[in-house]
């Protein structure tokens, strides 16, 4: 399954009654908090080739 769809043992960590958006809000606070990964670095896109029509 996705990492976004968690199954009730994350319930059962936090809060007895934990609400799904607060649990939200709790992931979203502690994401700010912890350093992420490195974003993906994509190299400049090359500039069109413009061709004259006709």
């Amino acid at each position: 399954m996705s990492k976004s769809h968690r199954h009730c043992s994350d319930a059962v960590v936090g809060r007895i009654a934990a609400k799904p958006r607060e649990i939200k809000r709790r992931r979203q606070r502690e994401a700010m908090l912890r350093p992420g990964s490195p974003s993906p670095c994509f190299p400049d896109p090359e500039p069109p080739v413009w061709k004259p029509l006709g």
